[in-house]
């Protein structure tokens, strides 16, 4: 009788310590999960306006989805008063969208493309109870998990902003919690071979200290 009530014992010590080991490794697995934000790539992109006086569009030094270095020909443009000029490209990037063709007439002030820019950034929501762990022109590593070869490049916070109220209720619902302030941290990188705007970046908040 004695070992049977020894080995039931036994097994209920074991359920216990199990059950207690699976907790604890629960809650580092939520925990995990709560370090680590994620965010969509973004490109920065830049409107080229025309700027100088009425005239019409001679040439298109390029199309869509082409690359151009800063300085190469975007437009010719054969103005009456200031004869035949070229717009240029003010950066390096790719042809997003061309507004005009040739034969166009231009005012000044008009759009006449949009150049994305070799400059990518993610924008992630972070808890008041994190944000110390941040600042601006602070150095960080930027997780792109869902690579074949995951990769890791060097971002730069470059702005720490109040979220926008939506954001905060959100959060606040998914959490269950009341008067969550969340901030967004707009996190700033090179464009990279591997990379493209759309794809999933993520931080890990547990591989900072404060």
């Amino acid at each position: 009788m004695k070992i049977k009530a020894g080995f039931y014992i036994g097994i209920a010590i074991a359920l216990i310590v199990g059950g207690s080991l699976l907790v604890v490794k629960g809650k580092d697995a939520v925990s995990q999960a709560e370090s680590r934000k994620q965010g969509v790539l973004e490109a920065e992109q830049t409107t080229i306006f025309y700027q100088k006086s009425p005239g019409s569009i001679v040439e298109v030094g390029g199309a869509v989805g082409d690359s151009m270095k800063q300085g190469d020909v975007l437009f010719k443009v054969k103005s009456a008063e200031e004869g035949e000029w070229n717009v240029l490209s003010p950066h390096d990037g790719l042809i997003n969208r061309i507004v005009v063709k040739p034969g166009d007439l231009v005012q000044q002030g008009a759009p006449m493309a949009v150049l994305q820019k070799n400059n990518y950034y993610t924008d992630l929501y972070i808890q008041e109870s994190e944000i110390q762990k941040l600042e601006v022109n602070q150095s960080i590593g930027v997780h792109f998990p869902y690579l074949n070869h995951p990769t890791q490049v060097t971002g730069l916070v470059t702005s720490i902003s109040a979220a926008p109220q939506f954001a905060s209720l959100r959060m606040t619902r998914e959490k269950g919690q009341a008067d969550l302030s969340m901030f967004l941290v707009r996190i700033a990188m090179d464009s990279n071979a591997d990379l493209l705007p759309g794809m999933t970046a993520e931080v890990k908040l547990d591989e900072l200290t404060d």
